[in-house]
């Protein structure tokens, strides 16, 4: 199935659990992307990669020993993922990304350099969000960094409450526009 309309799909039966109706777009896209230092940060994650379309980016701009590991709830996208995306610095993980501390001990990894996040927060209940955000901030290197991207622009004190340093763009070419904050411990 393609991208957009396995996104959509997904959206009218996952209101809560995915929150685009459209692929983001390439602007989008490079905003997220243009915040990592693909020269520095070698162990990279990605919560809810969807459709693969920040997933396609990152692994276009990475490293050959880059490591990008997907933590994806939807067993739809991940099967989209393995049959879309065919690289070996990529790992598909189907689990949520309150697991993402244990998930990445099972790989011998403690710390990576960047969390990249497409999850719908404004969706989440609060306590859901807090475990999210703790499990970030307890995997992130003490340099690292974590970029994500929202449709709403009610994020910034709770970031703040987590990361000493937050700073959000907006992107006006993306359906629906959207905002990245960039995070870092």
């Amino acid at each position: 199935m393609k991208g957009s309309l396995l996104l959509l799909s997904n959206f009218i039966k996952h209101p809560l659990q995915v929150g685009a109706v459209a692929p983001s777009s390439k602007f989008l896209a490079n905003e997220v992307v243009k915040n990592i230092d693909f020269g520095s940060m070698k162990n990279i994650v990605e919560l809810g990669p969807g459709s693969g379309v920040f997933t396609k980016e990152i692994l276009k701009r990475a490293s050959p020993d880059t490591r990008l590991f997907c933590f994806e709830v939807n067993n739809e996208f991940c099967s989209h993922l393995r049959k879309n995306i065919r690289d070996k610095r990529m790992k598909i993980i189907n689990a949520g990304a309150e697991n993402i501390m244990a998930n990445l001990s099972s790989y011998n990894l403690g710390e990576v350099d960047c969390i990249v996040s497409g999850l719908p927060f404004r969706n989440f209940p609060v306590q859901m969000k807090e475990e999210i955000l703790e499990g970030v901030k307890g995997s992130l290197k003490e340099d690292g960094r974590f970029i994500l991207f929202q449709y709403t622009n009610g994020l910034v004190e709770m970031l703040e409450s987590y990361f000493s340093d937050v700073y959000r763009t907006f992107v006006p070419l993306n359906m629906p526009p959207a905002f990245v904050y960039v995070c870092g411990k």
